[in-house]
Formats: structure tokens, C-alpha cells, sequence
């Protein structure tokens, strides 16, 4: 889903509806998977993402970059075109980044340039399968929701990741985080769907890992017939 106009991304969490509570539920989850992270430098794209941590990992320096001015940015440049040179940033971290891009693909593709082998990528966003989601859909409904360029739904983000060589090593979503809630479902909602239907959460989040495969399988080779052996060539039965 995405608008027809420019949407800015927010410059703080506390600008985006319930966005403490989100952010408090997806630093949970960054402090689970950070000590499996290490290396030297660590991206942090934007202010949302800037204001998360990943101190328990064992990446040793952060840069923060945005398009835009936000606190403690250290970096100005875009996304698409990012100004570091290519397999030189070992972890990138991309909070709803996607949400307010008009080109999310070409995001994705710098990344996996900017990114070593088997650099981690972390990526969160707006599931358009949530209520928040079909809210989007009801013109009377649409305006009591927070702006974003568009939602990718997470199973499209996974083909992409995978085409662009990344496996996907972690993937959560977040139940409790509901940016919209209809009156006779919200409670249904917070009990059941965690339990029964997490594919409907309002946020998710991914971690994936950048490989290199070979292109072509190399295939096994089959043993030579015993007539067609060296050694076997003047042996006669």
C-alpha cells in the first residue's frame, strides 16, 4: 500500500502513534539477537533506527546516517546511494526505513553493495495484513492512522531479500503493538492473535544474513566406467 505524495519519515519514535511502546518492543527483540552480531561497524539509517541499540552485540563502532538532520546524526546521505565503499560495513539496520521510501528495492540493493559477506541486515515494518493495514483501506478511518509512504507486506520482503542473496535468519512479529483497533476486535486481538494469527501483528521484524552461493551447482562427478580406467585399460575379463 503507499500514497500518491512524499511522506517524511518521523523524526522520533514519540511521533508515530503508540511509537514508545513499538519501540520498547523492538528493542526486546534487538537485545535477543544482538550477541550473535559482531564486527567493526555497525549502520544505523535514520532517526528511528538511531534511536534503537544494539549494545549488546559485539560490533565495536555505530554510524548514524539520515537524509535529513535528527539528533546525534553523524552521516548525511541517502539510502539508495549510500557513501561507503562496497563490503566495508559489517551490520545495517533499517527501522521502517522502507515504510517512508518511494523506492524500497533500490534501499535493499545498496545495502547488499555497502554490506561484507555475511554482513547482517535488520529490517522492521508495517504489516499491511494488520488492522492498521485494512484500516488503510476505509476512507473514514484512514486519517486517525500515522502516515507512510507504503506497507511491504513481510513474505514480498523475504523474496526480495533472498533474490538479493540474504538468508533470513530471524523473523518476529510483534502482536501487542496495534496502531489501530476496531472497537469489538481489540480485544480479541491482543488475546488470540499472538497465539493464533501472528502473520496479522502490525509491526514485524527481520534479521537476515548476506551469502554467496555459486551461481551454477557444481555437479558430482560420476565415476568412470572400469574399461575406461587408467588402470584397468589393457585388463581384459
Amino acid at each position: 500500500m503507499k500514497s500518491a505524495s512524499t511522506v517524511a519519515a518521523p523524526a522520533a519514535w514519540q511521533r508515530l502513534l503508540r511509537g514508545r511502546h513499538l519501540a520498547e518492543q523492538l528493542q526486546l527483540r534487538l537485545d535477543e539477537w544482538a550477541p550473535s552480531l559482531f564486527g567493526f561497524t555497525l549502520l544505523k539509517v535514520d532517526a528511528l533506527s538511531a534511536a534503537l541499540s544494539l549494545e549488546r552485540s559485539r560490533l565495536l563502532h555505530s554510524v548514524l546516517m539520515g537524509q535529513s538532520g535528527f539528533e546525534g546524526m553523524e552521516l548525511q546521505g541517502d539510502a539508495t546511494a549510500m557513501p561507503f565503499a562496497p563490503g566495508s560495513l559489517d551490520a545495517c539496520l533499517l527501522a521502517h526505513v522502507l515504510d517512508y521510501s518511494k523506492h524500497p528495492h533500490a534501499i535493499l540493493r545498496e545495502t547488499e553493495v555497502v554490506l561484507r559477506e555475511d554482513g547482517w541486515l535488520i529490517i522492521a515494518g508495517f504489516n499491511p495484513y494488520s488492522s492498521a493495514g485494512l484500516a488503510c483501506l476505509v476512507p473514514t478511518l484512514r486519517h486517525r492512522l500515522p502516515p507512510w509512504q507504503r506497507m511491504l507486506a513481510p513474505g514480498r520482503l523475504e523474496d526480495w531479500l533472498k533474490l538479493l542473496g540474504f538468508e533470513v535468519i530471524e523473523r518476529d512479529d510483534l502482536s501487542l503493538t496495534g496502531l489501530f483497533e476496531f472497537p469489538l476486535l481489540g480485544q480479541w486481538r491482543r488475546q488470540y492473535c499472538p497465539r493464533f494469527c501472528p502473520s496479522l501483528a502490525a509491526v514485524y521484524i527481520i534479521m537476515a544474513r548476506k551469502r554467496r552461493y555459486p551461481l551454477t551447482p557444481i555437479r558430482k562427478l560420476q565415476p568412470a566406467p572400469r574399461a575406461l580406467q587408467p588402470g584397468m585399460a589393457c585388463q581384459r575379463e
